[in-house]
């Protein structure tokens, strides 16, 4: 059945129920991540007063997911959506809570750091598929749309673009008070308390989200287990092969490490700049800032205007870093590049959205846990590739370079991206 026409664009999120609960969750998560990042690298600093075991805390926080994330992404299939997220939460507020205990070994510390962030991939794989489940219901419910009806999956994308936004005024919030809050209140009790966001979080989500069975549960026991996460891995990778749209969705979703090459090297950049070290903060602010204004205005967007304005955003995101060689150093300029660029970073939303509205539900939460490994990876080596080329060029070269080689491979995709018929029909199984 054909989606209703401007039907959409008069709907919005709903203010009650399950969806408030998913950002409200997330909200108190945030939060709390942002005083135990300064927490981690203050404390880890404070006990060896080295700059690598400290690299090391935060190295950790993109190795091990890239490890174990694949296959465990699978879990958000496997089990039910809202348990697995409240176990991850409560283990993730367990974890935490442990390394805030006075005196925990520093290594002890890193496999804590190393945990918290291996369980996310689960949980965001589960909150993904959650947030289409959730908001696909409640067009069935509350709207009358037939369960057959691509209709039903209006409000997906608008409902990942409004958890963008409240991680991006989470991340804002943090880089402006964190350290300050953390100083005051000492390491122990930011650790504490973002031990306590997490339990609120599980806490949330268990009295809030409706108990709903697994999509794809699993038949096997022990090591047997493994096997059946492994089929799943297969079978999401056997869509990406068979299907060109699908394909095209997860490269460009790759794309997005490129926009982390000025957070890389941001200390080089604002000393080349001229400005002060109080400029880092700015500069790190920038892009934040039009990751806010930028879900804000796609929130309002319909399904297909979106769908249309993945590349593009995407192009939007890049253009602005390959412009650093024209920066003339200007401090005023460059934020202002920042802040574009973090504008067209939005497309990472409709981009998932889209692409677990493709695929089976039995695969939808890995296909999520998935691209939260594919995005620490491509950040991880974008922010890797910018240090690199910072040594051999300068900071502001090695975001011109990244950008323009973004642009370059964007317009790749976008070609791809065109022969693929972009607003084909989802005839996504119920």
């Amino acid at each position: 059945m054909a989606r209703r026409q401007g039907e959409e664009s008069a709907l919005g999120l709903p203010r009650r129920g399950e969806f408030p609960a998913l950002w409200v969750s997330e909200a108190a998560s945030v939060v709390g991540d942002q005083l135990a990042k300064v927490a981690v690298a203050l404390l880890v600093y404070d006990r060896t007063g080295s700059a690598g075991w400290s690299g090391a805390a935060y190295a950790a926080t993109f190795l091990a997911p890239l490890i174990a994330g694949p296959l465990l992404a699978g879990l958000a299939d496997r089990y039910p959506r809202r348990t697995l997220m409240v176990t991850c939460s409560t283990l993730q507020g367990l974890i935490i809570a442990a390394m805030a205990i006075p005196g925990m070994p520093l290594l002890v510390l890193l496999a804590g750091v190393m945990c918290v962030a291996v369980l996310q991939i689960p949980f965001k794989g589960a909150q993904g598929a959650a947030v289409l489940q959730i908001l696909a219901d409640y067009r069935i419910e509350h709207h009358g749309v037939a369960s057959t009806d691509d209709a039903r999956m209006a409000l997906n994308s608008a409902g990942r673009a409004r958890l963008m936004l409240v991680r991006e005024v989470g991340q804002l919030a943090g880089l402006g008070g964190g350290a300050a809050v953390v100083l005051a209140i000492g390491t122990t009790w930011a650790l504490v308390v973002d031990a306590a966001t997490f339990v609120v979080a599980a806490v949330v989500l268990r009295l809030w989200l409706r108990a709903r069975s697994a999509s794809a549960p699993g038949t096997s026991t022990g090591f047997a287990v493994f096997g059946e996460l492994g089929g799943q891995l297969w079978a999401f990778g056997r869509q990406v092969r068979a299907d060109r749209l699908t394909r095209a969705l997860v490269i460009i979703v790759a794309l997005i490490g490129f926009t982390a090459a000025p957070d890389a090297v941001v200390v080089p950049l604002a000393d080349e700049l001229g400005a002060g070290r109080w400029a880092v903060g700015w500069l790190l602010a920038a892009d934040c800032v039009g990751v806010i204004a930028g879900s804000r205005w796609l929130e309002r967007q319909t399904g297909d205007r979106k769908r249309r304005l993945i590349v593009p955003l995407a192009l939007v995101s890049m253009v602005p870093l390959a412009l650093f060689w024209a920066s003339l150093h200007s401090l005023a300029v460059v934020l202002a590049l920042l802040i574009v660029s973090g504008v067209g970073a939005t497309y990472y939303s409709p981009a998932v959205a889209d692409l677990t509205e493709r695929v089976d539900d039995g695969i939808a939460g890995t296909t999520n846990g998935l691209m939260s490994v594919l995005l620490r990876a491509s950040q991880g080596l974008g922010a890797l590739t910018a240090g690199i080329l910072a040594e051999i060029s300068s900071a502001v070269m090695a975001v011109a370079i990244l950008g323009t080689t973004g642009v370059l491979l964007t317009g790749v995709c976008a070609v791809q991206w065109r022969r693929s018929n972009v607003l084909q029909p989802v005839r996504r199984p119920v």
